[in-house]
């Protein structure tokens, strides 16, 4: 902090223009429940990159830093890839697209008539970062499966692993990794 010319916490929230409370979130770890534009505001704020930020104080790096202090981010290594820690930030901010949109998506291709299917265009680069970025789907929408609570979130009732169920909203994996689970009913 001393390295940017900010000498206490409260001036740290008034150079990224943002309130102490996102300060304190950040000094005890909560960043991934931070909005990302503040986070960026305090990491350019304290002179470095989001992502060294971001590492920094993700709730799996805490062993990197102390709760009480942001003097470590202005020197040490970073230990993930920028890349990687670019990729978790914007999931997060994309979490309620990835469970709407195939839904929303499916929606407008069995209704043509609809406006809404002319936007489908428009958001094949989004669907074709998520590939790129390793994100897959847990199965599409409307497809009848097997129950496996591991990847389905059931929305009503109760079911077996094993009956069948019918899906409402996909869910996605990110590398194999359960992102979030299938929204599923049953037949």
């Amino acid at each position: 902090m001393q390295a940017a010319g900010i000498d206490s916490y409260r001036m740290l929230a008034e150079r990224a223009k943002v309130s102490r409370w996102q300060i304190q979130q950040l000094r005890n770890g909560h960043i991934r429940k931070m909005r990302l534009a503040n986070i960026i505001q305090i990491s350019e704020a304290l002179g470095i990159s989001f992502a060294e930020l971001y590492t920094r104080f993700e709730p799996n790096q805490s062993k990197h830093h102390s709760k009480h202090s942001v003097e470590p981010l202005v020197e040490g290594p970073v230990e993930a890839t920028e890349t990687n820690t670019i990729q978790i930030a914007a999931l997060q901010t994309l979490e309620s697209w990835l469970v709407q949109w195939p839904t929303i998506a499916k929606r407008a291709q069995d209704r043509p008539e609809l406006s809404a299917a002319k936007i489908l265009p428009f958001v094949r680069p989004v669907e074709q970062l998520m590939t790129e970025w390793g994100v897959e789907p847990i199965a599409a929408v409307d497809c009848q499966v097997a129950y496996n609570p591991t990847y389905h979130q059931l929305v009503a009732g109760h079911a077996e692993p094993g009956d069948l169920v019918r899906v409402t909203h996909t869910g996605a994996v990110h590398h194999g990794k359960l992102l979030h689970r299938a929204k599923v009913k049953l037949l």
